[in-house]
């Protein structure tokens, strides 16, 4: 099925993240076709852009849970690693975790439609 190999195109196995979604393959492929949808990264890449620390702060902190929740593991490690070093006061560090972010999240969603749409 498609849901399966949108996450072997990913390297995660799909697993947990079915247990998760009660086993069920259609209910999972509903809510990741919803995570294409959700404007969170729209806002971080917003923030970014703008030098808005609190605000980029919160957005990458929902990526990081919203990838989490969907086992969407790089995506949810660059993410936390923005949060970190937010908390860390390293803004400095920011704008480059943020363009190996996009890059994640581009591929992630390339490869949602590619196999979900």
């Amino acid at each position: 099925m498609a849901v399966k190999e949108f996450y072997e195109a990913i390297e995660v196995d799909p697993a947990d993240v079915l247990k998760r979604f009660g086993g069920s393959e259609a209910m999972l492929e509903k809510f990741l076709k919803k995570f294409l949808a959700d404007g969170t990264f729209a806002q971080l890449s917003e923030a970014v852009a703008a030098g808005d620390q609190e605000l980029t702060f919160r957005a990458a902190h929902t990526l990081k849970g919203l990838a989490g929740n969907f086992d969407l593991l790089k995506l949810q490690s660059l993410a936390a690693k923005i949060v970190e070093r937010y908390r860390a006061n390293d803004f400095d560090a920011i704008p480059a975790l943020f363009a190996q972010t996009k890059e994640c999240y581009e591929f992630t969603v390339a490869s949602l439609n590619r196999f979900l749409c």
